[in-house]
Order: C-alpha cells, then sequence, then structure tokens
C-alpha cells in the first residue's frame, strides 16, 4: 500500500504539469513530434520567455527532452503513452461537452412548451370557492 500512495503523489505531480494551458498545449504540439523552440512559439501565440519557462518545466520533469543543432533547440516527448493519455483526456472532454450540449437541448425544448409563467401580480389573490357565486 505505501508504494500505492507515492504512485498517487507522483500522479498527482504529473496532473499538476498537465493542468497548466500552455504546457498543456506544448506537450499536445509535441505528441506530433520533434519541433523547435520557434515552432512552438508559433502554434501556441505565447511568448518566447513563457514557452521557454514551460519547457524547462517540463524537462524538469523528465516528460519532455532537449536536442541543440547549432543555434536551434528541439524539444519531444520522453514518454510515449503521454500523447494517448492527451487524446484520452480530449475524447473525455468531447464526451462531457456533448453531454451538456444534450441537456441544454432538452432544456431549451422544455422551455419552448412549458406554459406561460403566472403573473407575480395574481399569485396568492383570492380565489372563488368551487360553485360559489360572484
Amino acid at each position: 500500500m505505501p508504494m500505492r500512495k507515492v504512485a498517487q503523489r507522483e500522479l498527482a505531480v504529473l496532473f499538476s504539469l498537465l493542468a497548466h494551458p500552455l504546457r498543456l498545449a506544448l506537450l499536445t504540439g509535441l505528441a506530433e513530434g520533434e519541433r523547435d523552440v520557434g515552432s512552438l512559439v508559433k502554434s501556441t501565440g505565447a511568448p518566447q520567455t513563457a514557452v521557454s519557462q514551460a519547457l524547462a518545466r517540463l524537462r524538469a520533469a523528465r516528460l519532455v527532452q532537449e536536442r541543440r543543432q547549432g543555434r536551434h533547440v528541439f524539444y519531444r516527448l520522453t514518454v510515449a503513452s503521454l500523447p494517448a493519455w492527451l487524446d484520452g483526456g480530449y475524447a473525455l472532454l468531447a464526451d462531457e461537452t456533448a453531454q451538456v450540449a444534450a441537456l441544454h437541448d432538452a432544456l431549451t425544448s422544455l422551455r419552448a412548451t412549458a406554459p406561460a409563467p403566472v403573473p407575480a401580480s395574481t399569485i396568492g389573490a383570492a380565489v372563488p370557492a368551487a360553485g360559489a357565486v360572484e
């Protein structure tokens, strides 16, 4: 059981790394193959300093590895199963999005067929008893 607790802590660290949108975008881009920093900056639209800092965190966690070629630095994933994890996460979101859209459609349909609301001015007004003559 102690190994499971260690694994849970490590998994929590991994999830915290994945929780940052830029780091997630970088990992998603690198899932397609090795890329240089310039192309990662272009694809994410983030400043180079932010991309470099995010890559440093991912490198420190051993999720990515760098390779230098002249003045260019190329990055690649070091965990072969990470693209499948990312795909699974995106599929989970797609399922959730579809469920939310279906719920929205159902609520819209209910609103369209629901009777008109009772005006507030009539709430609490005296209602004549059945068979009473006014």
